[in-house]
């Protein structure tokens, strides 16, 4: 894929996250309207909303800001970690779940959009392991098969879950079964994207490797707490940290690529 194809895809990625951001807000207005003939006390998800609302306005923010940053540049390690900016933007269709709850639209549609937010989630996750690999040496150049393959593997575990649409969790989410082998996937690709930075780092005895493997180590520890804890504080947190991660992550990566 040539450098001017990757920049047609990724400013559709971030056309695409700035539409997903604007039915957020959409969504934000409509349910604010409906809660005033609603039980708002007891149908009301705050926090995971607004946790899903900045994560989804991140996601706007640095597929505008570091895109810019980074368009002259081909390496394929950047072009996988904007990837995995876009799908930040994913969290913020949770919000609809609350719709659906204040209009007591069937859940099945819940199912979906829970699918759906995953499918965000993993195919993150995946472009940040793949970025990790092309911080080494590697000669593979074809970014549209890889992103093909990546985009199947992250539909096909989140068709695979199985999703309780009779239970919606705290993070506006329904809850999913096999939370072991869900766990294992999550924590094997983070793991294995830190230890493949950290293997780019060890080679190549460069500050700024070793930096952008603490940076991505942040970045995903961020991720983490802002999807599976943003009921709670520690979404907040999370947010922060992904801001902070991803701002020092594109930063080394820029110096590091600066003079290549």
């Amino acid at each position: 894929m040539r450098l001017a194809v990757r920049k047609v895809f990724l400013t559709i990625g971030a056309i695409v996250s700035l539409m997903l951001f604007l039915s957020y807000l959409l969504s934000l207005f409509l349910g604010i309207w409906i809660m005033k003939e609603s039980r708002w006390k007891e149908n009301l998800y705050l926090w995971p909303i607004l946790v899903g609302g900045l994560s989804s306005a991140f996601s706007v923010f640095g597929g505008f800001g570091f895109r810019r940053l980074f368009r002259r540049m081909s390496s394929l390690e950047i072009y996988f970690f904007l990837v995995f900016l876009v799908t930040l933007s994913f969290d913020g269709l949770r919000i609809l779940n609350w719709i659906f709850l204040l209009k007591q639209i069937t859940p099945y549609f819940g199912g979906m959009i829970t699918r759906i937010v995953y499918f965000g989630y993993f195919m993150g996750l995946f472009c940040m392991f793949t970025s990790s690999i092309y911080s080494g040496e590697i000669s593979y150049q074809k970014a549209g098969t890889l992103l093909s393959v990546l985009g199947t593997l992250s539909l096909a575990l989140s068709y695979s879950m199985p999703v309780d649409i009779t239970t919606l969790t705290p993070i506006l989410l329904y809850r999913v079964g096999g939370g072991e082998y869900l766990l294992l996937v999550r924590g094997g690709l983070m793991g294995l994207t830190v230890l493949s930075f950290a293997r780019s780092a060890f080679l190549s005895r460069s500050r700024e490797e070793w930096a952008i493997c603490v940076a991505a180590a942040v970045l995903l520890l961020g991720r983490e707490l802002a999807f599976f804890h943003s009921n709670t504080p520690l979404g907040f947190a999370g947010i922060f940290l992904l801001g902070i991660g991803s701002f020092y992550f594109s930063r080394k990566s820029y110096l590091k690529h600066l003079w290549i």
